[in-house]
Parts: C-alpha cells; sequence; structure tokens
C-alpha cells in the first residue's frame, strides 16, 4: 500500500465516522476538504462518491438539492446484511463484459461490480473475525469494502471471467490483512499506553503516601525507570486524570 493510497483511506474512514456523528449525511464541500491536498481527479472523486452511496452515506450541497441517490442513512449491521442477501449474481457473460468495461474505466460498470462483490467482501471480513481479530465486525466489513472498492478501480484487462475474479478477491484479501495488520498493531499500541498510564496513577498515589507530598517528575523518573519526558508524555495524554503539579 503505497503512502499516498493509505492517505486516502484514511481520509475516507475519517469521513465515514463524521457521517455516523451526523445523521449520516456529508456536504459535498467537507468532502472536497477531506482529501486536499491529494491527487484527487474526476474519476477518483467519482469513487468516493460511489463507495459513500454504498455505506448508505447521504452527500448533499447546502446551495442545492441533495445529490445522493434515495437519502436513506447507512443501515445498522444485521438490516445491512439482510440487504446483502438480496443482491443476485450476474449471468457470467455480463459479468465479463462489466469487468471488461470498468477495466476501460466505466464508472457505471465499476459501481454495478463493487454492488455485485459486496456479499463476497463482507465474507471475507467475517474470515478474519473467525480467526480472533480484536476489530469491530462493522469495521472490517468497512475495510472489506474499501478494499473492494480500491481493486475494482484498479482493474486491468484479463482474457477470462475466472482470472478477474482472482485477481480482485486476491487485491481485497491482501487489502484486509494489511489494513487489519495495521489496526492490531494500533489497539496493542493503545493498550500499552493505558497499561503504562495505569502504573503512573498507581505510582503517584504510592509515592504520595510514602513521601507524604505530591511526588515530583524526577521522583517519579526514578521510582519508574522512565525518562523524565516518556512520563511527562504520559501525563498528557492522560489530560486531567493524571496531573502533576510541577509538569
Amino acid at each position: 500500500m503505497t503512502d499516498e493510497t493509505k492517505v486516502f483511506s484514511e481520509k475516507l474512514q475519517e469521513l465515514i465516522q463524521y457521517s455516523r456523528d451526523n445523521g449520516d449525511r456529508l456536504s459535498a464541500g467537507k468532502i472536497q476538504d477531506a482529501f486536499e491536498g491529494l491527487s484527487l481527479d474526476d474519476e477518483k472523486l467519482q469513487m468516493v462518491y460511489a463507495y459513500l452511496d454504498q455505506m448508505g452515506v447521504q452527500v448533499y450541497d447546502p446551495l442545492m438539492e441533495d445529490v445522493s441517490h434515495d437519502g436513506s442513512h447507512r443501515p445498522a449491521l444485521e438490516a445491512y446484511l439482510e440487504e446483502l442477501e438480496t443482491i443476485t449474481d450476474l449471468p457470467h457473460d455480463v459479468e465479463l463484459k462489466m469487468f471488461h468495461m470498468a477495466a476501460d474505466g466505466d464508472q457505471e460498470a465499476r459501481g454495478t461490480l463493487v454492488s455485485r462483490y459486496l456479499g463476497t467482501a463482507c465474507d471475507l471480513a467475517g474470515e478474519f473475525e473467525g480467526k480472533g481479530s480484536r476489530i469491530e465486525p462493522e469495521d472490517l466489513i468497512q475495510e472489506a469494502n474499501l478494499g473492494l472498492l480500491m481493486a475494482v478501480n484498479e482493474l486491468e484487462k484479463e482474457e477470462s471471467l475466472a482470472a478477474y475474479r482472482v485477481k480482485l478477491l486476491n487485491r481485497v484479501t491482501t487489502w484486509l490483512e494489511e489494513r487489519v495488520q495495521e489496526m492490531e498493531e494500533e489497539l496493542r499500541s493503545e493498550s500499552k499506553v493505558v497499561s503504562r498510564m495505569n502504573r503512573l496513577a498507581q505510582s503517584v498515589h504510592e509515592l504520595e503516601e510514602q513521601l507524604e507530598h505530591k511526588p515530583s517528575i524526577e521522583e517519579l523518573s526514578a521510582y519508574l525507570d522512565l525518562t523524565t519526558e516518556e512520563i511527562r508524555d504520559l501525563l498528557k495524554v492522560g489530560g486531567e486524570n493524571l496531573t502533576i503539579e510541577d509538569i
């Protein structure tokens, strides 16, 4: 995954989270602002709109009428899974034609293929959940959908339907593997920080009882065998819950 692709993915995930906090609605201006500085051409912008539409996000322009297809909100997980069951397979000749058109850059064909393979992406996400991943099911599905969108957008010409399918699923799987690994590492890092913060809070309490005054940064440093800078960083993360008078 290139640095720009990673940033693009992160920005798109931030937009989804923002929409969840705002009634599953996004302004067109918010989307433009989110990707400022990235090489987002019309083709990629249409890909973003297609993805948001698939996720049930309503995109609107405050100065114009809504531009989403039906204005529906993002379905809950159960409703989303039920909706996937209604997706029907395409006849093989039609699907192959859609792949050829998508590889040539046809946005409508790409949208058709994304819709066709949403259920498959969900199944791939379920495999990671079955392996004991700590990532929430909704986040796994969202990542699988994003991987599917990226894979369809990057299709290259193949001779057969089977070849297209293999390439597509391999790319979605690779995307999921990379993103799950990154998110698991973030969770482990957060867990370590929380553990160190708890240890720091306990040490502050213990030292205060022993010294009968609030411990200084230097006293905590000696007690915990941490540098004063490490302690200051932990105190900043802890916010109001962890304070030392002379920080």
